[in-house]
């Protein structure tokens, strides 16, 4: 994947500060709205934003896993509808 930089200000939101997604970011996280995200601070003073994973996998199962079988369930939803009424 080709490394992209997004840049987004800082404003004031109520009390707080904050910025938008924008939509690049957000299709890259595969998150939509009400997803939670998390926050890790690195000791290099970045941070990296991910998917928070709210439900507890089973051992040995990973999230990008569980995506693809849902891009292909996507996919093919029709096709196995169809197969299931067989």
């Amino acid at each position: 994947m080709e490394r992209a930089t997004v840049e987004r200000k800082i404003i004031k939101m109520g009390n707080s500060f904050g910025s938008t997604y924008p939509v690049e970011v957000l299709n890259h996280l595969r998150v939509k709205q009400g997803d939670h995200v998390a926050f890790e601070l690195q000791p290099d003073g970045t941070v990296t934003i991910k998917k928070q994973n709210m439900n507890q996998l089973p051992k040995g199962i990973e999230p990008e896993f569980l995506q693809i079988v849902s891009d292909v369930m996507d996919q093919y939803d029709d096709a196995i509808k169809e197969l299931a009424n067989k």
